[in-house]
């Protein structure tokens, strides 16, 4: 017992037959599947005879199929267009110049250069005589454009004029405060009883609708008005940058937002705070005569308890510094109008334009083709 007895059920094959028979089993079966997958079934009678013989004629029979099937991928991948236009009537010639091959599928040409061509070509002998056209008739919109550029010129110098004039008084205005400023205050009983028979009187307030008196009316709705503006907010997310402009727009910048401020930075609720008014400040405004006819005289009340007057620096410099903003919207709206114009001026000469368009003028003795109205 000491040497190992083959099964006689194996045939008198060892280890190393048993083995090598069941890997030849194996891959017969796998290029079985591989030859009725692909429709090429062929009988392995003359393999299969020579299994007991080695692995030679099993492996060369493999390698064999396999070049097969590779080489019929590689003529359907190089052929495509075979499997649905085997008929030579199908195929049409590329209509590029001097071209002889026939067309891509979906396309009039073979490759995107003779599509090229033939649009250059086409260029090349069109163009010309529509330049010709557009020089001999002359166009009524490049009229009209030109006409519409002479205006917008006009309003630009007018509002540049505008615009400067609204500086001057800018500088001017500030020059009226400093001198308000230093004038003198006067705290005499006969000037300042004036808004003391008016405590008694109430009013209304336009916000909030709450009742309130006469003489504190004024600075009650100015608390309200800024309550009521703080809970809106007008930004951007650009800052300012207006050449020669001082104090227009408030900017500043806003983290939760991630905005910056644009409203006048004299009326801004949220971020400029209006001074505590100490007692010896005077008053300062200018007073006028005949509504509007203005005199050297200035207030010498304090400021704290003229009524008449409350506020009026900012509101002047509201006033001032908003017709600078319309100013400065309107030459922007200028510039826009004028880009738009040299725009369309530009194209309606362009190759595309000439190239889709064009005036037949049927009379060659008439140079305007515009329809005339019998007055």
């Amino acid at each position: 017992m000491s040497e190992r007895q083959s099964h006689p059920c194996l045939g008198g094959l060892g280890r190393g037959g048993l083995t090598g028979t069941m890997v030849q089993d194996k891959q017969l079966v796998e290029a079985d599947r591989k030859c009725e997958e692909n429709g090429e079934f062929e009988e392995k009678s003359g393999v299969e005879s020579d299994i007991n013989g080695g692995m030679g004629g099993m492996e060369i029979e493999n390698k064999k199929q396999r070049q097969r099937q590779k080489q019929k991928l590689m003529e359907d991948w190089k052929h495509p267009e075979q499997m649905d236009a085997k008929d030579s009537v199908s195929l049409q010639q590329c209509l590029g110049p001097g071209c002889v091959y026939p067309t891509r599928p979906g396309s009039k040409y073979c490759s995107d250069d003779c599509g090229m061509k033939l649009a250059a070509n086409r260029i090349y002998k069109i163009l010309p005589q529509r330049i010709e056209q557009w020089k001999k008739s002359p166009c009524i919109a490049e009229e009209h454009g030109k006409k519409m550029l002479e205006r917008i010129h006009r309003e630009q110098q007018d509002t540049q004029t505008h615009l400067k004039d609204m500086e001057r008084h800018f500088h001017e205005l500030e020059a009226i405060i400093l001198r308000g400023k230093q004038q003198a205050v006067c705290n005499d009983e006969e000037s300042t009883k004036g808004g003391r028979g008016s405590s008694c009187l109430q009013i209304f307030c336009v916000s909030c609708g709450q009742p309130t008196s006469m003489h504190a009316a004024l600075r009650h709705m100015e608390r309200c008005f800024t309550k009521y503006e703080c809970k809106s907010s007008f930004g951007s997310l650009y800052p300012t940058c207006i050449e020669g402009a001082t104090r227009l727009f408030c900017d500043i910048y806003d983290p939760q937002s991630k905005r910056y401020c644009k409203r006048l930075q004299v009326l801004c609720p949220e971020h400029s705070r209006d001074p505590k008014v100490p007692d010896d400040e005077v008053c300062g405004c200018p007073l006028v005569q005949n509504v509007f006819e203005l005199t050297d005289n200035f207030c010498h009340l304090p400021k704290r308890l003229c009524n008449h007057h409350y506020c009026w620096e900012k509101l002047r410099r509201a006033e001032v510094d908003l017709e600078r903003v319309r100013a400065l919207q309107k030459l922007e709206e200028l510039n826009e109008q004028e880009h738009k114009v040299r725009t369309s001026m530009m194209n309606r000469a362009g190759l595309v334009a000439l190239m889709l368009h064009q005036t037949i003028q049927h009379d060659p003795l008439t140079t305007d083709l515009r329809s005339r109205v019998d007055s």
